[in-house]
């Protein structure tokens, strides 16, 4: 047990299943595809319970109680990204919104349970760069931050491309038609791609899918980006501990929401680049694609 307490271990732990993640094979049904979220969500949930955990608690309760905890949002999540298929097969936006509620329970719950706290103490709906906090244990209170890299990512958006503002009203994040991305990349035509959780599309004679079944495809994107939010909890205690330190941290904090998953993501975008083999490329191609063109 020494070493479940040590942070550098749990860490490195953390990036082995998740570069292992990245390279294993696509979904091919859903009990793959929520096996893969379920177990996404109990290694963020049990590793993040066990940083997190205070000094008079047994190790082994807590990891199990993250474990579960996390297993259980991301089951959710699984759910969320299900109806962006069925979104993707019908093109009823009736799913969408739905899905992103569903989604950000998920990832609420597995926030909570790699912080160590009971499953609904704290819940947080993300539209772009907002993060709405909603805390329900002792005295219902809303909280509102910013996420500094998703509003470098919007800011990124409005000198990319043109907001698409009804679209964005019906999903619920920052959407842009972009016209300046690369026609091809690794041998595949980009009619898509999101930046943290803001999604850019295009449209070309030569597009396989609709508008509407591209941006489904980026939503799953948007999705998996957020449901890494977990990892940000790693970083509570040591930040914590270095805020009483420096004043103007305290203050940063009651503004910001530092979204360090984006850093994660790149990094598994970096690890994989190949559209062919990455696991969350296919992913997104099972929940998408496949049910559009079989």
């Amino acid at each position: 047990m020494y070493f479940l307490n040590n942070f550098k271990f749990i860490v490195a732990l953390f990036m082995l299943c998740l570069l292992c993640s990245s390279q294993v094979q696509g979904q091919s049904n859903d009990v793959e595809a929520g096996l893969a979220n379920i177990g996404l969500g109990a290694v963020v949930g049990g590793l993040g319970a066990i940083i997190n955990k205070k000094p008079e608690e047994k190790t082994g309760k807590v990891f199990l109680k993250g474990l579960y905890q996390g297993a259980f949002g991301g089951y959710l999540v699984f759910e969320s990204k299900r109806l962006i298929g069925k979104f993707a097969e019908t093109e009823n936006y009736a799913f969408v919104w739905p899905s992103k509620l569903i989604n950000s329970a998920g990832t609420s719950i597995i926030e909570n349970a790699a912080l160590n706290t009971n499953f609904w103490e704290v819940w947080h709906l993300n539209i772009g760069f907002n993060r709405l906090q909603f805390y329900t244990k002792d005295k219902f209170k809303v909280d509102y931050r910013i996420m500094p890299f998703s509003l470098g990512a919007a800011v990124y958006g409005f000198t990319q491309g043109n907001l698409d503002f009804r679209t964005s009203l019906k999903t619920g994040n920052f959407v842009f038609i972009n016209n300046r991305m690369t026609t091809n990349r690794d041998g595949f035509v980009i009619d898509g791609m999101t930046a943290a959780n803001v999604i850019f599309y295009r449209i070309e004679e030569t597009s396989m899918l609709s508008k509407n079944q591209i941006v489904a495809h980026e939503i799953i994107h948007v999705y998996q980006y957020e449901s890494l939010s977990g990892v940000n909890t790693f970083l509570d205690k040591p930040t914590k501990k270095f805020n009483s330190n420096y004043k103007w941290l305290n203050s940063y904090h009651k503004i910001f929401y530092t979204d360090f998953n984006f850093l994660l993501d790149g990094t598994l975008a970096v690890i994989n680049p190949n559209f062919e083999t990455n696991f969350l490329e296919r992913e997104a191609r099972y929940f998408v694609n496949n049910r559009v063109m079989d």
